[in-house]
């Protein structure tokens, strides 16, 4: 995927290069005129002659104009064309890298992808296309006179350096800044997510100091930073309004020792304007420049990691056979999971108990492939988690997070996992949850709208919804982690039954929960402590042990045919 972004942008730069030579080419029109004016018109006094090139500079000029804009169109449609064809994947693989343990967090990719977009659509790459002209026009004022020419390099020099300083001085503290700014966006998420909490206990004083303590050292940055770049524009504006005052005078000298004639002044100025406008241009879009090609190299490696993650082969379709296997799971110098081994066959409840922090919820996700495990292994049917195609594997796989959150959209759509709304299988799935009378008394039923992440909903009604959309489509492996913890006696009632149809139906099902309640559907229990698989074996021993009376063995001794 990263070799078509490279294609692609080849493709359109190659074309935008063949615009710019003509551009350039077409922009010594004026200083040409100009020298033509002073050395021939102005001798001869020629009226046909004027109205010649005049005639003819025109038309250069126009030319010059509609390829200028054809090149811009050229770059703009290739920043579309990148956003519209790369949007889907930068997202997707957005989503998957905040999901894994292994890869840092990367929450910038459209960011990065819009970034990229109007850089290849504005005039901040232009000098990209111009600077290869740059030797060209120093050699055309070499030959109107050397000593212009060594003026035009010292001025490229200097405008270089002060560009040099500029970005040494300033590109750091605008890192900071932006790293802040993330910082409190992230932070102002967090407080309209909390904000019935804040409101509800009166916690402004403290959110209002460490709003200012963030806000302070921003703003501070972001002086400093202006300040250094204020001074550097000042010097670069004063510099080239220097540069011309310069060439002039050194033309006149020139022109009074008879080295240099009067139309040469001239057109060596309006060429060493055209010869500093890329170094201006690259000083002044540095920071634009630093930023795309940034932009750029993360983007590489987002689709990197996404073209490998789906360059997976197809296998069939899983019948819900997982074997966990001396799994463990260790976060910077923690270790949240250690040797845990039980299996589940199709058609087996595994209920999941252990005391909190013992590492329930992060089992939760090992098994599903969402944290890597950093030893051990996770499969299904025999193949390794991580080998299943997630597109193809999705389908087969249900999961209910502690924290349940829908999306946007009607319960029907969060239902049927935002996919086509089949409303057969939608019922279907809902009466299998036991809450297709709950949806019925909505105001709309299956078309309510549930609002942003399902606040127009109770958090009973939502932990349901979320239960129905693990169930779409019978899957063969469903993962509930405290699926019961915001239902009512009904609620947990109609989960039990659902549980029971998918036991029927073939599907492995694991459960974590506080609730003894919930063990009465397990044929398992897996009890966790610390991290470390304490029992696990036949729900009635495993129970009986837990109650004092010795009938199984723990961990240690584990059952014929069960890794334990």
């Amino acid at each position: 995927m990263r070799d078509h972004l490279k294609t692609w942008i080849r493709k359109y730069f190659l074309h935008a290069g063949i615009f710019s030579f003509f551009v350039n080419v077409f922009g010594l029109t004026f200083p040409i005129y100009m020298l033509a004016i002073y050395d021939r018109v102005l001798q001869s006094f020629s009226i046909p002659t004027l109205l010649t090139i005049s005639l003819g500079a025109l038309l250069a000029v126009v030319v010059m104009g509609i390829l200028d804009v054809l090149r811009s169109r050229i770059l703009v449609l290739a920043g579309v064309e990148i956003q519209n064809s790369l949007s889907d994947t930068v997202l997707t693989g957005m989503i998957r890298n905040l999901s894994r343990l292994d890869a840092p967090p990367y929450k910038e990719g459209l960011r990065d992808l819009q970034l990229l977009r109007n850089y290849l659509g504005g005039s901040a790459i232009f000098f990209i296309f111009d600077s290869p002209w740059m030797p060209i026009y120093l050699f055309v004022v070499y030959l109107i006179h050397p000593y212009l020419a060594v003026l035009a390099l010292a001025g490229a020099g200097v405008s270089l350096l002060l560009g040099y300083f500029q970005a040494k001085f300033t590109s750091q503290r605008l890192e900071m800044s932006r790293a802040l700014e993330d910082n409190m966006n992230q932070y102002l998420h967090l407080l309209f997510f909390n904000a019935e909490t804040i409101a509800a206990m009166n916690l402004f004083p403290g959110i209002l100091k460490q709003w200012d303590a963030k806000n302070s050292a921003q703003i501070r940055l972001l002086d400093q930073s202006s300040s250094a770049l204020g001074l550097f524009a000042s010097a670069t504006r004063t510099f080239r309004t220097l540069v011309p005052i310069l060439v002039y005078g050194l033309g006149a000298y020139l022109v009074i020792r008879s080295e240099v004639a009067v139309g040469g002044i001239i057109a060596a100025s309006i060429i060493t304007r055209q010869f500093l406008a890329p170094v201006d241009s690259m000083v002044a879009t540095w920071k634009q420049t630093v930023e795309a090609r940034a932009a750029y190299k993360r983007l590489g490696r987002l689709l990197e990691d996404s073209a490998s993650e789906s360059v997976q082969t197809r296998l069939p379709t899983p019948q819900g056979r997982v074997s966990v296997q001396q799994v463990g799971l260790r976060i910077g110098s923690r270790e949240i999971l250690k040797g845990v081994s039980f299996q589940m066959d199709p058609g087996e409840v595994v209920a999941v108990i252990g005391p909190s922090g013992a590492g329930k919820s992060t089992l939760c996700r090992v098994l599903l492939g969402i944290y890597p495990a950093t030893s051990g292994k996770v499969t299904l049917d025999g193949a390794d988690i991580n080998q299943w195609d997630r597109d193809l594997l999705g389908p087969h796989v249900g999961y209910l997070p502690q924290d349940v959150q829908l999306f946007n959209g009607t319960v029907a759509e969060n239902i049927a996992r935002l996919g086509p709304v089949d409303s057969e299988k939608v019922i279907e799935t809902a009466r299998l949850a036991g809450i297709h009378d709950m949806v019925l008394s909505l105001p709309s039923g299956y078309d309510t709208d549930v609002g942003e992440r399902g606040n127009r909903l109770s958090g009973g009604q939502k932990q349901r919804i979320g239960l129905a959309r693990a169930f779409y489509g019978i899957p063969k492996f469903v993962v509930l982690d405290e699926p019961n913890s915001n239902l009512d006696d009904q609620g947990e009632r109609a989960l039990l039954e659902a549980v029971k149809s998918l036991k029927e139906k073939g599907s492995s099902v694991l459960l974590v929960s506080h609730r003894p309640s919930i063990l009465s559907v397990a044929d398992k229990v897996l009890v966790l402590k610390d991290g470390q698989t304490a029992m696990f074996g036949p729900t009635k021993e495993v129970l009986a042990h837990l109650m004092g009376q010795p009938q199984v063995a723990p961990a240690a001794r584990p059952q014929a045919g069960t890794p334990g």
